[in-house]
């Protein structure tokens, strides 16, 4: 994604795991988020002759951090992450609407705790070409969410109303390409959503070619994520159905389709 000031690039780790680049305007140095592993950052930064500014850390999960003692070995950077994380290689420690400067241009911090409980987002304050932009981590996917390994449903949901109230025109880069296993459980919870179907076509042809389905539009979460749907009514029938619940609350839906997901 090429913007004013800034471009954001990835790099594929691991299984599934996407570690993203963001580059200033003369391509001469950048911040990495979530490195898994260091020898692909490596390997692109010296193809690159790009130098390493720093590090931007959502989570402690081993694949989002492992690669940062080997960056550190080749660069003397600064580690942005969560304030209460266990992984000890952050050295700048971030909490809720700490605000930092990347490249000139200014990211929020937004706790979003339920995949882990200290997780945490960084969201672009500014529009870069006709776009905020969101580094969610693994609390949103395309088409889904984060499990629920230390932090609860209620929290999960908390974070993901702080997300969904971010304006529409958000680009969110997670940290996992899982879109059309998250689409596939979608769409037998909305079988009639056209948009959704649509989705799912894109997307399949974009990941028959090997292209990333990330970033995907908030706008578009909005209309087939169906853990951002959960005061939808094809949302609530289909839950309600399947665990024979009469509670329709929010939250309660949230939390039987996070479990009803988990089974899938």
């Amino acid at each position: 994604m090429k913007g004013i000031g800034l471009d954001i690039e990835v790099i594929k780790s691991l299984s599934d795991n996407y570690i993203w680049i963001l580059i200033n305007y003369d391509k001469s140095a950048a911040f990495v988020v979530d490195p898994g592993e260091a020898s692909a950052v490596l390997s692109w930064l010296k193809k690159r002759k790009i130098k390493l500014l720093g590090i931007l850390i959502t989570h402690h999960h081993p694949d989002h951090t492992m690669g940062v003692k080997g960056l550190l070995n080749c660069y003397d950077v600064p580690v942005y992450g969560p304030h209460n994380s266990p992984a000890n290689c952050i050295t700048e420690k971030l909490q809720e609407n700490d605000d930092l400067i990347f490249h000139g241009k200014k990211f929020r911090v937004i706790e979003v705790p339920g995949h882990t409980h200290d997780h945490i987002a960084y969201f672009s304050s500014q529009i870069f070409g006709a776009n905020h932009i969101l580094f969610a981590g693994d609390t949103l996917f395309g088409g889904g969410c984060g499990r629920l390994f230390e932090g609860t449903a209620q929290q999960m949901y908390g974070s993901l109303e702080k997300i969904k109230e971010l304006p529409q025109n958000t680009l969110i880069y997670s940290g996992h390409e899982y879109t059309l296993a998250n689409l596939n459980f979608a769409i037998s919870i909305e079988p009639n959503n056209d948009t959704l179907k649509q989705r799912y076509l894109n997307d399949l042809q974009k990941r028959n070619v090997n292209q990333p389905t990330l970033p995907s539009l908030l706008s578009l979460e909005l209309a087939t994520n169906p853990f951002l749907r959960v005061k939808n009514d094809s949302v609530i029938s289909a839950v309600r159905e399947k665990f024979n619940i009469n509670d329709d609350s929010e939250y309660v839906i949230f939390e039987a389709l996070r479990k009803w997901k988990d089974i899938f």
